[in-house]
């Protein structure tokens, strides 16, 4: 008798399974399954491939930048019911200032109780009795602000202002203040503009949340206070400070041809994904200040919100008006040329979305000696205390550390292929520190570059270290030997640029996008790496430097390059400027040094050495002269040099500078001589063996090293003692002369500084 268990098993196993049932019996069918499963496997491999296998922000205690809009102000309508003889009513007052609002015109001015001087937003009708400008250009002179509107579809701007006809005005008490809302019934505009005293003088606020568009028209720019503490003519002496470099002035008598009429460029440069081309090279923006000198009275006006997307404007007396007018010009808009085919010319097209954003500026009234532009530089300096964007004050130093930047090699095309040249191996920068050191350098800071396996900077194929340098072994050993001796070593790496030949990185996804939404790159053959991406790969060259024994990294890009997304969902400009910011903390912490290029002063907080810091100006026809308001700004809290000693145009002269302004000493050398880097990535490197600049080196060292007890104090007072000879005076009262005239210099102790 069969067993049945038997039966059911051969049963089992004669059965076709059901996913067999559900195979095509046709061949061409079959062909078109096995097609299908192949593709589905080659997907998920490429899937796998292309997986974000970069570290998340949160790993590296890195958070994405909030934003908080300002609410407007809740009340009912305040009528002043008591004006001055002025058409003034007073709004509120503190133990320093009063506030006053016109009804009429919403003019404002603010009354300095202790110099008992009144600054105006606009020249009084009694000034303006003699100008002889007409039309829209003399209203704006009486108007608080200036406003630029586009139409649906249309690039050409349309102007108006506070003394509109056809505008209605509402104020509302603030608890400091008053805010005024404009409402443009015929253009379906509205804004709201706040003005609250502080313990300093004025602020100034433009909510995003009080502008509506509510038709056709679109808000385009909005120029602040263009008027404010105006001085016409040359009816008193004093200058417009500008921010350009270290700072400019702009004297009130001076001559200038009618080229050079006016200062009008953006906070931090203009955005290189907005496609403009540059007219004439410009010292960029570092740092959102701008500032008046009348007589005895002086403000310092700091951009605090929205200086990201903010204009410094400023025209001198008889260009357009007789006044000299300086103020900031808010970006709502860009302006950008569209293509609309590939054979049409592109059309000049205007942003459909308006930047969102608060606006708020604080005017510092200064009187007395505090009056000019080392006041102003004081008053930034106060703020960035307050406000926690300064680091620490620096250490005290024996000796003045000297920058020395040493050029590995680089990468050249050659023959067959591409070849890396070494011009520095770390057996030769261990032998010219020795050598330095036996002649008298006593302390340094090690910037070495040129050290990726690709042979460039610009490129995330960083590793393995460049074996004809000595690879990862030789790295740890320089370190090593230079920890002994108590010099940081710091490796240059580029943040933002990226070759596109020499980069695993996909330029179409991790690229930036530019305003006309294709991929932005440089003539050059680089790209513009996502934020974002660039500091998440950042985390894997640390990880691997502190192994090395690496004390710190010097990312070029990430004190200087600013720049917005426009892809959906991209990032703004203030979202890459936190996240450099962020990551030259996250190197601090981690490998214990950050330094980064320029120094735009959202880098202050988190950088320990800035270099080529702004030491000079743009030399254009509108600033009459450089003055170190940046520079006086942050001494103190932060070490920063100029142009490499190797690369100066005007040799002598720019050294007394670096030492007029408080800088520390900076060479860019290779071991080789020059010509080797030529066709690599660092050929504007053109003047840098060592056995050339090496007397100069320790010349120049022993100069500076007279500056070493000052690293750690603040500049409080700079004069010009005669034409080529100016004086620099230290919280202890040290004074610092510099005569250009004669190449010579002197360093003079003191007791503390007293005004």
């Amino acid at each position: 008798m069969a067993d049945p268990n038997v039966n059911r098993y051969v049963e089992n196993v004669h059965r076709p399974q059901k996913w067999l049932q559900l195979w095509p019996r046709k061949p061409r069918q079959r062909l078109f399954v096995v097609l299908l499963l192949l593709a589905a496997t080659l997907a998920g491999v490429i899937a796998w491939g292309n997986r974000d296998t970069l570290p998340r922000l949160r790993e590296m205690g890195i958070s994405e930048r909030m934003e908080h809009f300002i609410p407007l102000a809740q009340g009912e309508a305040w009528l002043p019911k008591q004006l001055n003889e002025n058409g003034f009513a007073t709004v509120t007052e503190n133990s320093s200032f009063t506030l006053f609002f016109a009804p009429d015109t919403t003019q404002i001015a603010v009354l300095d109780k202790t110099s008992g001087f009144l600054w105006r937003s606009n020249p009084s009708k009694d000034q303006l009795a003699a100008e002889t400008v007409k039309g829209m250009i003399l209203s704006n002179l009486e108007s608080p602000f200036v406003l630029e509107y586009v139409s649906a579809g249309k690039a050409q701007r349309n102007m108006t202002n506070a003394l509109e006809e056809n505008v209605d005005k509402t104020a509302i008490l603030t608890e400091q203040g008053v805010e005024i809302t404009y409402h443009y019934p015929k253009l379906f505009l509205t804004l709201a503009i706040r003005y609250e005293l502080t313990e300093h003088g004025l602020e100034v606020t433009v909510p995003t949340q009080g502008i509506q568009e509510n038709g056709d028209n679109y808000l385009f720019s909005l120029q602040l206070l263009p008027y404010f503490g105006a001085v016409s003519g040359t009816e008193e002496e004093g200058y417009l400070f500008v921010p350009d470099g270290p700072g400019g002035l702009v004297y009130y008598n001076g001559i200038r041809p009618p080229s050079g009429n006016r200062y009008d460029y953006m906070i931090y440069d203009d955005d290189p994904a907005n496609l403009q081309e540059k007219k004439v090279p410009q010292e960029a923006i570092a740092y959102p200040v701008f500032g008046i000198k009348r007589g005895e009275q002086a403000y310092a006006a700091i951009v605090k919100d929205g200086k990201y997307t903010t204009r410094i404007t400023a025209m001198p007396a008889g260009v357009q008006t007789s006044y000299h007018s300086i103020g900031a010009k808010f970006a709502y808009r860009e302006e950008y040329w569209r293509k609309v085919s590939m054979m049409a010319q592109p059309v000049n097209s205007v942003q459909k979305e308006r930047i969102r954003q608060d606006r708020v500026i604080e005017y510092r009234l200064l009187s007395g000696e505090k009056a000019d532009y080392s006041g102003m530089a004081a008053a930034y300096r106060d703020y960035l205390l307050q406000t926690h964007q300064l680091p620490k004050e620096v250490t005290t130093f024996e000796h003045i550390p000297l920058q020395l930047g040493l050029v590995g090699g680089g990468t050249k095309d050659v023959f067959g292929g591409r070849s890396y040249v070494p011009t520095t191996t770390f057996v030769q920068a261990e032998q010219m520190i020795d050598e330095l050191v036996s002649e008298g350098v006593a302390k340094m800071t090690i910037v070495y570059e040129g050290w990726q396996a690709g042979g460039t900077g610009e490129t995330d194929r960083r590793f393995p270290v460049q074996q004809k340098l000595g690879g990862a072994k030789g790295l740890r050993q320089f370190t090593a030997g230079m920890q002994q001796r108590g010099f940081p070593v710091l490796l240059k790496d580029s943040l933002a640029s990226m070759k596109i030949d020499a980069t695993q990185l996909s330029m179409k996804t991790e690229g930036i996008r530019s305003i006309d939404t294709t991929v932005f790159q440089t003539r050059g053959g680089t790209f513009l790496l996502k934020p974002e991406t660039a500091v998440r790969t950042a985390k894997d060259t640390i990880d691997k430097l502190e192994k090395l024994g690496v004390n710190g990294l010097l990312f070029d890009g990430a004190g200087s390059a600013v720049f917005r997304d426009y892809a959906d969902g991209g990032v703004q400009r203030e979202d890459t400027a936190h996240l450099y910011k962020s990551l030259l903390a996250y190197t601090q912490e981690r490998l214990g040094f950050s330094s980064t290029g320029r120094g735009n002063d959202y880098s202050l907080v988190a950088s320990d050495l800035l270099t080529n810091f702004p030491l000079e100006s743009s030399y254009d026809y509108f600033v009459d002269e450089t003055v170190p308001f940046y520079p006086m700004a942050v001494h103190g809290y932060v070490l920063y040099s100029g142009k490499e000693g190797n690369l100066r145009n005007e040799y002598d002269k720019e050294m007394l500078k670096a030492i007029e302004y408080g800088a520390i000493p900076f060479f860019r050398l290779t071991y080789t001589r020059s010509r080797e880097l030529k066709g690599t990535h660092y050929e504007h490197v053109y003047s840098s063996e060592y056995g050339v600049w090496k007397e100069r080196v320790i010349e120049e060292y022993k100069k500076f090293d007279q500056l070493a007890p000052l690293l750690h104090l603040q500049m409080v007072k700079h004069v010009k003692r005669a034409e080529g000879v100016y004086t620099m005076t230290y919280d202890d009262g040290t004074r610092v002369t510099v005569d250009y005239n004669s190449g010579t210099f002197k360093v003079e102790k003191g007791g503390a500084y007293r005004e």
